[in-house]
């Protein structure tokens, strides 16, 4: 049996896997660290519609994203991504957020993210959202608009105090999610995560979610529809067969599974929802 790898071999490899240089540690490395996990790395639900554990123990998420690139969500790859940047010297810590979709609605706090406080600054890192999700960190700074190259973010107070983390959507700003600096702990994690994956009603329960982005170019997948967006265009394709999702799970995702499980996804999340 192999030795579990400390955190600073981790590190490294993780690193070395995004062809990341940890020579000068400023803002330009750090919008490196999160454009180039966010391309690498799949945002999935693959393993929560697969009935699969999810454990969050640092060695079983590095070698589920790094080594396997089997990728995750939220609470996988922001707490990879907190305990890298925490190893390389960054003051960082976990926030956790409640995920509202723009809308007037009081949800439990379902989505993590990391605080970065750097050089007298405060940013979110978040390397799990998805397909709205930035590619660089997002500064705190009330209505400071920060273009991305790609799209548009902001953070506001709404009138209850909270943080609001925008995105430029349709010509409006669109929030994605709200949150506070309160302090939370990983035990604080664990309900969340458990309700995420395992909840009946979970919205990652109940579809299979993939996606990788990179510059202008945003490649998704939500349960029949594969969605191509480049420079704002965007191309949605009709998935029909297993033969075809399996396909663009291993080439467009790189997420090796075998056929016989893109046959069970395909009844389950395709073909059942179209019935």
């Amino acid at each position: 049996m192999s030795a579990i790898p400390t955190l600073e071999q981790m590190t490294q490899a993780y690193l070395k896997d995004l062809a990341l240089s940890s020579e000068q540690l400023d803002i330009d490395f750090l919008r490196d660290l999160q454009s180039k996990h966010i391309a690498r790395y799949s945002f999935n639900s693959l393993a929560v519609v697969l009935n699969q554990e999810l454990p969050l123990d640092l060695p079983t998420l590095f070698s589920k994203i790094v080594e396997k690139h089997r990728g995750g969500y939220c609470f996988e790859h922001n707490k990879l991504v907190l305990n890298i940047l925490s190893e390389l010297g960054f003051n960082v810590r976990l926030l956790l957020a409640k995920v509202i979709y723009n809308r007037d609605v009081d949800v439990a706090r379902t989505h993590r993210v990391t605080l970065l406080d750097f050089q007298g600054d405060q940013y979110i890192v978040d390397a799990g959202f998805g397909h709205f999700g930035a590619r660089f960190p997002v500064k705190i700074a009330l209505g400071l608009e920060q273009d991305q190259g790609d799209s548009v973010y902001r953070i506001i107070n709404n009138p209850q105090g909270d943080y609001c983390y925008q995105v430029l959507k349709d010509n409006d700003f669109f929030t994605l999610y709200t949150f506070n600096l309160h302090q939370y702990s990983e035990a604080e994690c664990l309900p969340a995560h458990f309700y995420s994956h395992r909840y009946p009603e979970a919205a990652f329960v109940n579809n299979l979610v993939i996606c990788r982005k990179y510059f202008n170019n945003i490649q998704s997948l939500r349960n029949g529809e594969y969605h191509q967006v480049q420079s704002g265009e965007t191309v949605i394709t009709q998935i029909t067969s297993a033969k075809q999702l399996h396909q663009l799970m291993a080439e467009v995702f790189e997420l090796k599974i075998d056929i016989g499980v893109s046959e069970f996804l395909f009844s389950k999340f395709i073909a059942d929802k179209n019935a």
